[in-house]
């Protein structure tokens, strides 16, 4: 029997514990692993937990489960980590700060005075370096339609709607 010295048993270790910390790092937990969700009855509303997930992975699992339309406009793709039990409108509402979500909501059959989410849109964030106007320079004009104000202000009330503000007034 040899017996192995400790500067033979070294590489083995470090090779072992690289691996294990491999395979035990988020990157290498599939996204499915990293999110999950659990719907509580018309009082609890939904439990998720998210964990380095990808926020369109989380909306898709969201809708999945919650069955409602998913909609992905462009590449913003933002980081989750998140725990949050709450209805699911206010729950979509806080996933992200950062990004632009839109939430349509309609009245919840199974639950009497509470919403569900009917669509969700996930935007893009915009431009982040589009370029200012210079100082005293007067934006161009065009005339706006009736049905473009319309537009505009049913946009505007989801949105309030959306993140618990009380709708404008006509």
């Amino acid at each position: 029997m040899t017996h192995l010295t400790g500067r033979r048993c070294a590489p083995s270790v470090v090779v072992r514990c690289g691996l294990f910390l491999l395979l035990g790092s988020p990157l290498s937990v599939p996204a499915a692993d990293r999110i999950s969700i659990i719907r509580g009855d018309c009082a609890q509303g939904v439990h998720l937990v998210a964990r380095g997930a990808r926020l369109s992975d989380v909306l898709m699992r969201l809708s999945e489960e919650l069955g409602f339309q998913l909609h992905l406009i462009g590449s913003s793709d933002s980081v989750v980590d998140i725990d949050i039990f709450k209805q699911a409108p206010e729950l979509i509402a806080k996933l992200s700060p950062i990004d632009n979500l839109i939430i349509a909501q309609a009245r919840d059959p199974l639950c009497a005075g509470r919403s569900r989410v009917v669509k969700v849109w996930l935007l893009s964030k915009g431009n982040q370096g589009s370029a200012k106007p210079a100082a005293g320079a007067t934006p161009p004009t065009r005339a706006i339609s009736e049905a473009e104000v319309r537009q505009a202000r049913e946009n505007d009330n989801m949105y309030r709607k959306a993140h618990g503000m009380p709708p404008l007034a006509d």
